[in-house]
């Protein structure tokens, strides 16, 4: 069972779901109480749409949630060391937690935050 997501594991997700031009994180469901525990994605920002890839305790992928950019009404980044992240559509609203600090993903995490700060 693999415990931790690598750069190597992010970037391949990237690749496969991602453009040129995507970028690509590790994010988690945010949730007040941690049980049951929070879902696992790997979040990949393009030019034209944003992916959730929903992972399972051992990182293998479960589910894939697309969203058009076009759709995406409202970007919310707020937090000092765990940034929450809200997007709002007009279907559905996502509450997500990115660790720019993440041992191993901390180039890649920033890269993705600042990306979405563009957005909002």
């Amino acid at each position: 069972m693999k415990l931790t997501i690598g750069k190597d594991d992010v970037r391949a997700i990237q690749a496969k779901y991602g453009g040129p031009n995507a970028v690509a994180g590790y994010v988690e469901e945010a949730k007040l109480f941690n049980i049951p525990l929070p879902k696992y994605y790997v979040m990949v920002l393009d030019d034209e749409k944003l992916t959730l890839v929903q992972m399972n305790m051992s990182f293998k992928e479960v589910a894939v949630d697309t969203v058009p950019l076009n759709e995406v009404t409202r970007v919310k980044v707020s937090g000092a060391l765990v940034k929450k992240i809200v997007l709002e559509t007009n279907v559905k609203t996502y509450k997500l937690n990115l660790k720019p600090l993440a041992v191993g993903l901390g180039d890649i995490q920033k890269t993705l935050l600042a990306r979405i700060e563009d957005l909002a």
